[in-house]
């Protein structure tokens, strides 16, 4: 989360952003490996969260971590019903199929075991607008216009980029104008000059 998003309260909550995670993909060329010992690289994890033994049970492979001196079971399951076969890593304590664990001391576990939240959980209903005005922005003009995240400049003189018809360009258009209108309407000019101080 951005500092200063608190505006001096205590934090509470513990963030996704705030920890290491292993994600999924790192682990499906596991898939067509010899069984033996691996080790995780590109990280910046304990050696106990780096370090692996591939192993197989009636067809299902998974990864055996030693962290504690307990051992550590991710399944490795892949998804047949889809073109891409993606692959997922399964959560050693609610057995949920996902596609990142995050490390923690005691092991790998999903971000529902361990109560983790995104940063934009806690964002003001101001700073959404704003990130959801510069999502459609960047979705209808791209992100080379140089002005794309600039809030100041309004979007109702932007020309039309030549690959969208008129109408669907429009329909786009009015929903952002009528973010913009309600950002500005609940901006409160007290929050940017409350630290502003004035010297004669």
């Amino acid at each position: 989360m951005p500092k200063g998003d608190h505006s001096g309260r205590t934090q509470t909550r513990a963030y996704t952003h705030e920890y290491q995670r292993i994600y999924a993909k790192a682990f499906k060329p596991l898939l067509t490996e010899p069984l033996g010992s691996y080790t995780l690289t590109g990280t910046n994890l304990f050696t106990t969260h780096k370090t692996l033994e591939l192993k197989e049970l009636n067809g299902q492979r998974f990864a055996q971590f030693t962290i504690n001196d307990k051992p550590h079971l991710i399944g490795l399951t892949l998804d047949d019903s889809s073109a891409s076969n993606k692959l997922y890593i399964t959560c050693p304590k609610c057995s949920k199929q996902r596609q990142s664990l995050y490390a923690i001391k005691q092991g790998y576990y999903c971000r529902e075991c361990i109560g983790l939240h995104y940063s934009s959980q806690s964002e003001r209903l101001k700073h959404r607008r704003i990130r959801r005005i510069r999502k459609l922005r960047k979705s209808l003009y791209g992100c080379s216009h140089p002005d794309i995240n600039n809030l100041v400049v309004n979007i109702v003189y932007w020309q039309k980029p030549p690959y969208i018809r008129w109408d669907t360009f429009e329909a786009k258009r009015n929903i952002i104008l009528k973010l913009e209108r309600e950002c500005w309407g609940a901006f409160n000019p007290q929050e940017t000059y409350q630290n502003v101080t004035f010297k004669p």
